[in-house]
């Protein structure tokens, strides 16, 4: 079986060197590191992941939530949301029935691969 390809959508670049790392010790490809939504956007055209690391509060003119709704439509992929508030109002935003995954900050590495892999088990369930 073939790597699981995981795009990273984070504007911090510290944790995005820890989201590589982490994905390297998993043995999943990092397919690509953006900072905005409209920058994922713009990468998905080119390169289409099995999944998306997203993080809720991103730089630029569209936030995670709506860029996670537009893959969603757009490319069927699955999108976990990550973020560092906890906020009531964030998380229901969030939570949608065709919602991934969702991971507070700090991320631990096995709490990742529980994510990722659950969100890929889901997506082939709901999709054949």
């Amino acid at each position: 079986m073939s790597k699981r390809k995981i795009l990273i959508v984070e504007d911090d670049s510290m944790l995005c060197t820890v989201f590589e790392m982490f994905l390297e010790e998993l043995g999943y490809e990092h397919c690509g590191t953006v900072a905005s939504g409209e920058d994922a956007m713009a990468h998905l055209e080119n390169r289409i992941p099995d999944l998306v690391l997203m993080d809720i509060h991103l730089n630029g003119e569209i936030d995670g939530i709506e860029t996670a709704k537009r893959i969603l439509e757009k490319y069927n992929i699955p999108v976990i949301y990550i973020s560092g508030d906890s906020d009531v109002s964030t998380v229901r935003r969030a939570v949608l029935p065709n919602t991934y995954g969702f991971m507070t900050k700090p991320i631990y590495k096995n709490s990742l691969e529980l994510n990722i892999e659950f969100a890929v088990d889901k997506h082939k369930l709901l999709n054949g």
